[in-house]
């Protein structure tokens, strides 16, 4: 049994929303590690233990759903949800097949509640 504490992975270019995101997590104990860069989250996907990420949809080295479909064919991260942070309006996400979908998406700018609400119904239902 594995019994390294899981984390949630922000993904997020702008500091910021990341900082508000760990606050918003904080509030439930969850932890947190960041990084700004796909790249970043590919290296820490292979070493940690992701219970969860959430991501934007375009960092400057790659996008969302290229991490997506990194994180769906990693062995440690096939089953990890995966919520995918996008802008108002967008509709991108609805003309995606089921295999490149994430498990939930967030509409910035967001809500704390609306933040809590989704992780939370991971942290109960799958485990985190």
């Amino acid at each position: 049994m594995d019994t390294q504490e899981k984390v949630v992975l922000i993904v997020e270019k702008d500091t910021g929303i990341a900082n508000m995101i760990r606050a918003i997590l904080g509030i439930v104990n969850v932890p947190v590690m960041h990084t700004q860069q796909g790249n970043e989250a590919l290296a820490a996907v292979k070493v940690s233990n992701i219970g969860l990420i959430i991501c934007e949809k375009q960092m400057p080295d790659m996008s969302g759903y290229e991490l997506l479909t990194f994180a769906r064919n990693h062995p440690a991260t096939t089953n990890v949800p995966f919520i995918m942070l996008i802008d108002e309006g967008d509709t991108t996400h609805e003309k995606l097949d089921a295999a490149r979908r994430a498990d939930r998406y967030i509409t910035k700018p967001f809500t704390a509640r609306k933040v809590l609400d989704v992780v939370k119904e991971f942290i109960v239902y799958k485990g985190l």
